[in-house]
């Protein structure tokens, strides 16, 4: 079941303590219940694993909301770690994006990882991306912030490849702002910090 009180206690706790919340990449319920058994704290849901574990198939887009939602829901059903689910790009647009949000926040996620690829999407290894305008990307942000309940939304940034460092980094500043303005607790982007400089607290918006 969703448990976003417990994996922010979990990231926070890491942060004070200086150590990395570790989240094992996971595809279906042998694997995160493999992942429980290993003692970690919580688990990844990759979109990239699961396209290539259920369907043969690299990460470009085709794995759809509901068979994520699906993954979701066996996974949550056989562990009770807290799971961090890969939203990709909300799977279209605003509006788009607060269905994905509903829909995988009722089948057992923690929290939701979005990002702000363009169609059509890729694994963020893979290279020939695309990136949306900032405005879309913050609009979707908090299209996903209006739509949950309690779940937490991490959001990525895929311009280091496309645009550079630079415009990843205010990029990532621009979308911590935007779930600012809508929650109390960041929305935590990656990358997060300049070249010397330290990552931002966790409690920034409390």
């Amino acid at each position: 079941m969703a448990d976003p009180v417990k994996l922010r206690a979990l990231i926070e706790h890491g942060n004070r303590g200086g150590s990395l919340l570790h989240l094992p990449g996971c595809w279906d319920g042998l694997s995160a219940l493999l992942i429980e058994q290993a003692e970690f704290q919580a688990a990844f849901l990759s979109g990239s694993a699961l396209a290539m574990a259920r369907f043969g198939l690299p990460d470009l887009g085709l794995v759809t909301v509901t068979e994520m939602a699906e993954t979701v829901a066996a996974i949550t059903d056989r562990v009770a770690i807290p799971l961090v689910v890969d939203g990709d790009t909300g799977f279209g647009n605003a509006l788009n994006m607060a269905r994905s949000i509903r829909s995988l926040e009722r089948a057992g996620a923690a929290a939701v990882q979005i990002e702000d690829q363009g169609f059509p999407k890729r694994c963020g290894h893979m290279s020939g991306k695309s990136v949306v305008p900032v405005a879309e990307m913050v609009g979707k942000i908090h299209a996903a912030l209006d739509a949950r309940q309690g779940m937490l939304i991490f959001a990525r940034t895929d311009a280091i490849a496309v645009e550079g460092m630079d415009a990843a980094l205010d990029r990532a500043e621009a979308y911590l702002a935007a779930g600012r303005t809508r929650c109390s607790s960041k929305v935590r982007t990656m990358p997060e910090r300049r070249r010397g400089s330290r990552p931002a607290s966790p409690d920034a918006c409390r």
